[in-house]
Order: C-alpha cells, then structure tokens, then sequence
C-alpha cells in the first residue's frame, strides 16, 4: 500500500466524522489488503505476553484487518532503542525508558498508546541466606541484570529513595536475559533485578522456594514511576491510525477474556510457545494480572490511560538522577486517542 493512499484514505475519513470515524469500527478492514505490523515483545513467549498472543491465535488482530507478528524481546527497555531503529512499527516498552531516550536523544522514537502497568514491576531479589532485607544491605554487592533491563535502567532512583550511592555503592555484571534468575539460584551473584513476576516466577521455576526469595518492590521503596506501555511509532501513528486503533482493540479483547478464563489463556499460550511450563506461566498470569495490571485504580477506571501529570513528575526525578541531556515533556510521548471506549477497557469484573 502506497503513503498516498494512505494519506488520501485519511482525508476522506477525518471529513466524514473526524477521529471517531478513524478509530471506530473496522469496515475498512473488510475492503483493504491486511496491514502488516511488526510487534516487538518486552520479553519471551511467557505469561506477560499472554494478551498479545490469545489476539494473535485467536483471530482478533485479524478481524481488525491486522497481519501481527509478534517478536520475543529482550527487556523493555530494549524495545524502545529497538523502536528507535525503525524495524518494529509497535511494541511492549518501558515508558521510564522511553522518556530517557528522548532525553538524551532529542528524539522521541515511539509514542505510547497504552498502559499495561500504572506501577513499574521493577523489583530486586535475592535469596533469604545472603540476609539482604533491606537497601542498605545492597551495600557492596554485585547485582546482576541484562543491560536492557529496564529494572537496572531505573534502579538510581531506587537507590536514591533508599540513602544509595547508585554508582559506588553497588557494583553490576550484564548477563543474558535467559540466566538471570538461574544465577542467582545457584549463588553465582547474590542480587538480581528485574520485574516481579518476571523474576519471581522464573526462580520456582528452576525449584526455589518462593518463601526463599526476598523481594524489593521499587513502588514499595519509594519509586512512583509508571511501567510497561504498548508503544508505537510516529510513523506507523501517522500513516495507520486505524490499525492502531485496532491492535488496541484486539488487545484489550484478548486482555479481558485472560482475566476472566485464564487457563484457557495460558493454553492458547502453550499453543503458541509449546516449551513453557504451564504450572509456572498460571502462576504468573496470576500475579501480573492481580497485581502488576489489575490496581485499584484500573478495576474502578479501566486499562490503558496514562496520567499525564503524575507521569510529568517521574520524569522529571528520572532526568535529575539519571542526568538527562534535557527533560521531556510527557505530552510528546504519549497519544491515547486510540485507546478504547471506557467501558471496553474494563477488563476486570466489578
């Protein structure tokens, strides 16, 4: 499909009804070829990616005239510099993330559309016998993480809650994604970061006892950030705001059917990635949805707004501690207008 035609489809539309006839309904999509759109995940074919796959088996991006494929991440800070190289038109990133790339960039590589998590789902975890228990106890301590952790990207924030130094007093190793949490259960370092169901989950996995683990929520330490957001491309925004506005749809479908029949989800999952431990991953649908998407505020107000303010205020403690080159306004990295009427986004049940 040529820019202009998409560009001419455009005009026609805006005139017949503005915005609302461009997110609405998808007849468009049962008279034009579908449209293709490259996915990057936040991470593996897990229970986090849930959502995103029911839409995809399931048929619901297709009905919105959507050709998806779903590409497995590598942390969700590395979607958005991989949203920055122009290969992916839409993907699960972090938003803390985002608004330092276009601190230090002068760029803002990708908007988000969506908010999966109101609260960052960065955490540290260590096992209970090295007896860290508190902040404090990081002090001289290796931790570990990928570099594109998004855990690790913020933790100078934890740190500074806390009465760290981010850089002396803790020391860091980059490791692979895949053995993070397979390290630290064979004591080859003592701290791990990451998100909360990502890390906690993945160590029973591999036999630790979850009463063996000590956690650090970040939003329990004092950090007030936002996590996870789909994502999307100023490109892709501009010349496809109907499959934008369908993807959202899709998701946010396939997000209240895994609430309300969640092994049902977990089995489309291993339809899809036949390698996951099903005990495992229902373990972790669970978590991620009660705790990391399902707050109060998203039960009572539904899923996907962001606000702007509070976001504003995490910003600019992240441009102070991580020393961007300049502070983003949180307008420019947000556009919602393709979210879901309300009560569509109430994917909980009252």
């Amino acid at each position: 499909m040529g820019t202009s035609s998409h560009f001419s489809l455009r005009r026609r539309t805006m005139a017949l009804g503005g915005l609302a006839a461009v997110i609405g309904a998808p007849i468009w999509a049962q008279t034009r070829a579908p449209v293709k759109v490259r996915f990057q995940c936040d991470w593996r074919f897990e229970a986090g990616t849930t959502p995103y796959v029911v839409a995809l088996k399931k048929g619901y991006f297709a009905e919105e005239g959507l050709d998806v494929t779903l590409n497995v991440g590598a942390g969700a800070s590395a979607t958005v510099t991989r949203m920055a190289s122009g290969n992916f038109d839409m993907g699960t990133g972090d938003l803390n993330s985002l608004a330092e790339f276009a601190g230090n960039n002068g760029v803002v590589p990708a908007k988000a559309v969506m908010l999966m998590y109101q609260n960052t789902p960065a955490a540290v975890f260590s096992l209970k016998k090295t007896g860290i228990a508190k902040p404090a106890d990081l002090r001289g301590r290796t931790l570990a993480a990928p570099a594109g952790d998004g855990a690790r990207r913020i933790f100078p924030l934890f740190a500074a809650a806390n009465g760290l130094n981010p850089v002396t007093d803790v020391n860091w190793t980059a490791v692979d994604p895949a053995m993070r949490e397979t390290i630290l259960s064979r004591g080859q370092v003592e701290v791990i970061t990451g998100y909360l169901a990502s890390g906690m989950l993945s160590l029973q996995r591999l036999g630790v006892a979850a009463s063996d683990v000590h956690v650090m929520k970040y939003a329990e330490y004092g950090v007030a950030l936002p996590g996870n957001a789909v994502i999307a491309s100023q490109n892709f925004l501009n010349e496809n705001p109907q499959a934008v506005a369908g993807f959202l749809r899709a998701l946010t479908r396939a997000l209240k059917e895994s609430v309300a029949d969640r092994a049902a989800a977990v089995a489309v999952l291993k339809s899809h990635e036949p390698l996951i431990d099903t005990r495992i991953e229902a373990l972790r649908l669970d978590l991620i949805l009660d705790q990391e998407i399902g707050t109060p505020a998203v039960r009572r107000d539904g899923v996907g707004d962001i606000d702007i303010p509070q976001f504003q205020k995490g910003i600019d403690s992240l441009a102070k501690f991580l020393a961007f080159k300049s502070t983003p306004d949180a307008k420019s990295l947000v556009d919602t207008r393709f979210l879901p009427p309300q009560a569509q986004r109430m994917v909980f049940p009252a």
